[in-house]
C-alpha cells in the first residue's frame, strides 16, 4: 500500500489533535471532579500523576514493539480505542479511587501515539524532519488550544461526567481515519530496546522531562488555582485556552529552530527563559503573572517537535520508535511523578502559587543538562545506526 507522505502528514496532524485534546483536557476537568469528590491539591497531583503514567513507562515499549514487528499502524488504532474506553470509564466512576485507576487506561492509549507518528513522518520527509515535526505539531497545538474552552463550556451545559463521555467519540473516528490512511510498516526483528538506550539518548530524554516537568505543573494546576483565586470556571478554562493559542505558533518554531540551530542551542534556550519567567510569576502577581504562565507554555510547547527530532536523530531509521518512546516515555515519567509532588507542595503551603514557584530550580538544572545534549545533525544518523558499546546504557 503506497501513500504519498502529504497524505501520511495529513493524516496524522489531524490525529494529533484528537490526541493533544484528549491529554490536555485535565486541568478542565480538575475543578468539577474536585467539587465532586472533595479533592485537595494532593489528591488532584495523585490524578494527574495517573493520567500520565502509562504514557511514560509505556512508550518505549511500545515503540520498540511496532519497530519490530511492522506494527506501527496497528498500534495506533489500538491507542485511540483504549483512550476512548478509558474515559467512558472515567465518566462512569464512582468514587476517586475508582477514576484514578481506570484513567490509567488514557495513558496506555497516549503511549501509542508519538513514537509511531514521529517514525511515520520521519521516514516520509527523512530531509526535513524539523519542519515538518513542527507542521505535525500544529495538530497538536490545535489540540491542547481547543481542549480547555471546548470542556469548560461543555461542564457547565452539560456536565463533567457527560462530557467526559462524550470525548470518546472524536478518539473512535480518529482511529477508523488512521486504519484507511495509514500503510503498515516493514517490520525490523532484529533491533532491540537496549540498542536504542544510549547515554545521550537517555540524557535528551531526563533534561525534557525536567523542562517538561515546570510547563506540565504550571498548566495542570492553572484553571484550578484561578477558581481558587476566585475566577468562573468558564473564565478561567477560556484564559487558559488563550495561553494555549501560543503552541500553534511555538512549535512550528521551534521545528525550524532544531533545524538551524539544533537540540542543544534550543532546549538550553527555553530553559534558561522559563527560568527567568518563573522569577515574574514568583514575584508579581496579577496580569504580569498571567502573562509570565503564557511565556512558560509557549516555551514548553516550543521543545516538542525538538525532542521528537533530536529523538530520531540519536537512532537508527529502524528504531524511531523506540528512541522516542524513550525521550517521551521518560520525560513523561519524570514529568507524572513530579505532579503529586507539586500538589503536596501546595498543600503544606496552602498556595499553589509558592509550590510553582519553587519549580525553579528544576528549570535552573534544565539548563545545565541541555548544556550536554549531543549535537546531532543529518550527518550523524549514519554514525547513529549502530550505537557502540560504549554508548550502550547497562
Amino acid at each position: 500500500m503506497h501513500v504519498q507522505p502529504n497524505t501520511i502528514l495529513y493524516a496524522l496532524v489531524g490525529a494529533h489533535l484528537v490526541n493533544d485534546f484528549y491529554s490536555t483536557v485535565l486541568p478542565a476537568f480538575l475543578p468539577a471532579v474536585a467539587d465532586e469528590f472533595d479533592l485537595d491539591y494532593t489528591e488532584l497531583g495523585i490524578l494527574a500523576f495517573a493520567f500520565t503514567l502509562l504514557t511514560g513507562v509505556l512508550q518505549p515499549v511500545l515503540g520498540n514493539f511496532a519497530d519490530r514487528t511492522g506494527n506501527r499502524r496497528s498500534v495506533l488504532v489500538f491507542g485511540f480505542g483504549v483512550g476512548a474506553v478509558g474515559f467512558l470509564a472515567m465518566a462512569a466512576s464512582p468514587n476517586f479511587w475508582f477514576i484514578v485507576i481506570v484513567s490509567t487506561l488514557v495513558g496506555l492509549g497516549a503511549a501509542t501515539y508519538h513514537p509511531q507518528a514521529t517514525a511515520f513522518i520521519v521516514a516520509a520527509f527523512p530531509a526535513r524532519r524539523g519542519r515538518m515535526l513542527g507542521i505535525f505539531g500544529w495538530g497538536g497545538s490545535a489540540g491542547h488550544f481547543l481542549a480547555p474552552a471546548v470542556v469548560v463550556v461543555a461542564v457547565a451545559l452539560l456536565d463533567w461526567r457527560l462530557a467526559m463521555a462524550l470525548i470518546a467519540l472524536p478518539m473512535m473516528v480518529a482511529g477508523v481515519v488512521l486504519r484507511s490512511r495509514l500503510p503498515e510498516t516493514d517490520p525490523s526483528p532484529t533491533v532491540t530496546m537496549r540498542g536504542a538506550l544510549t547515554r545521550p539518548l537517555v540524557l535528551v530524554a531526563v533534561t525534557f522531562g525536567i523542562v517538561g516537568t515546570v510547563g506540565r505543573s504550571f498548566l495542570n494546576f492553572f484553571v484550578k488555582m484561578l477558581v481558587d483565586e476566585g475566577w468562573a470556571e468558564t473564565d478561567a478554562g477560556v484564559l487558559l485556552t488563550i495561553i494555549l493559542l501560543g503552541g500553534a505558533v511555538s512549535q512550528p518554531l521551534g521545528g525550524l529552530a532544531y533545524d538551524r540551530f539544533g537540540g542543544r542551542t534550543v532546549a538550553t534556550t527555553a530553559a534558561a527563559v522559563t527560568a527567568a519567567l518563573i522569577v515574574v510569576f514568583a514575584v508579581t502577581e496579577g496580569a504580569i503573572s498571567l502573562v509570565a504562565i503564557a511565556g512558560i507554555a509557549f516555551f514548553h510547547f516550543s521543545l516538542f517537535p525538538v525532542g521528537l527530532a533530536q529523538a530520531s536523530e540519536l537512532a537508527s531509521s529502524a528504531q524511531t520508535g523506540a528512541a522516542t518512546g524513550v525521550v517521551f516515555g521518560v520525560s513523561g515519567l519524570v514529568t507524572a511523578t513530579a505532579q503529586p509532588v507539586v500538589g503536596a507542595t501546595a498543600e503544606a503551603a496552602s498556595d499553589i502559587r509558592v509550590a510553582l514557584a519553587w519549580l525553579l530550580p528544576l528549570a535552573i538544572l534544565g539548563v545545565v543538562l541541555a548544556r550536554f545534549i549531543p549535537v546531532a545533525s543529518a550527518q550523524m544518523s549514519s554514525v547513529a545506526d549502530v550505537p557502540s558499546p560504549a554508548d550502550r546504557v547497562g
